[in-house]
């Protein structure tokens, strides 16, 4: 027995096109079987007020203007809502500098800023995982985000659940 015989069938039973599009369709399926279970995973039922504080690193100060208070952050491949920017914080990035001796100090970039803002929306909060606008908010974690004016990588710093 062949493995494809003169009629384009494998082994004699199916078509190959047919074989691929069969494989296809239970590919998708099992994809929304996955995706309903990670859902399932996180409980719909608590819902929480969670507030989250992300580290801006290496900035402009244009860009630091452009995120405002009250502003809509978004999750920035999703655009899904994280929460409001309740509070901002700016403050002079710190770069290592050789001195004249080969030592490393501090100092701060005179065109540079740190920024921290507080964002607080409505989350999925389980014993395991901190769900905000699509991602699990984690300390050193790493989420993209954006207001009106300005998309940025941030790192999670801080995250509190309010009761």
């Amino acid at each position: 027995m062949r493995l494809i015989d003169d009629k384009g069938r494998l082994f004699g039973w199916i078509n190959i096109i047919d074989l691929a599009v069969i494989l296809l369709i239970a590919a998708v399926a099992a994809r929304v079987g996955l995706k309903s279970r990670v859902q399932q995973a996180v409980n719909p039922g608590a819902l929480k007020t969670v507030e989250a504080v992300l580290l801006i690193e290496d900035v402009r100060p244009a860009t630091c203007d452009a995120l405002l208070e009250g502003d809509t952050v978004l999750n920035t491949k999703s655009n899904a809502v994280l929460g409001k920017l309740v509070d901002k914080k700016v403050v002079p990035a710190l770069k290592e500098i050789e001195t004249a001796d080969g030592r490393l100090v501090l100092a701060e970039a005179p065109y540079r800023k740190d920024m921290y803002i507080t964002v607080r929306g409505q989350g999925h909060v389980s014993e395991n995982v901190i769900i905000l606008g699509g991602y699990e908010m984690r300390v050193g974690a790493v989420a993209q985000v954006k207001g009106q004016k300005a998309a940025v990588i941030s790192t999670v710093y801080s995250v509190k659940v309010e009761d």
